[in-house]
């Protein structure tokens, strides 16, 4: 490879990794805001209330009723969520998932940060006489 063709790749390579880490910057300073946020995804439950003469016992069930499903030890749990908490438990929990979806994108940043500067390092490796 010559001089040239190295300076060039080096200057695309800077300017990926400028681009890279003001992305990275951006979606860091979105997640820290120190609003509380609740652990699980919002959800909602529909369900039977088990007497035989409710319409629910063969047609539509009852609900919508606000929950959160949390995954805890790898199994999914469904907490049912009071009904006057529900305003602002959904909000916080809506700012956990922009959180966990946020952290996935920093981390697929860094994983592309890390691949580019293992291809400049190969590239610029010499072997010393």
């Amino acid at each position: 490879m010559s001089d040239y063709t190295l300076k060039k790749d080096i200057y695309y390579l800077h300017e990926k990794l400028v681009h890279l880490n003001e992305q990275r910057t951006m979606l860091m300073f979105s997640i820290v805001h120190g609003k509380p946020m609740i652990h699980g995804m919002p959800h909602e439950v529909f369900r039977k209330c088990g007497k035989k003469n409710c319409k629910c016992y063969e047609g539509p069930l009852h609900g919508p009723y606000p929950a959160l499903s949390v995954s805890q030890r790898g199994t999914k749990k469904i907490i049912m969520i009071k009904k006057d908490d529900a305003p602002t438990a959904i909000i916080k929990s809506k700012r956990y998932r922009h959180y966990q979806q946020t952290l996935a994108k920093i981390r697929k940043i860094n994983k592309e940060i890390d691949s580019l500067l293992e291809g400049l390092k190969a590239s610029t490796i010499i072997p010393y006489p």
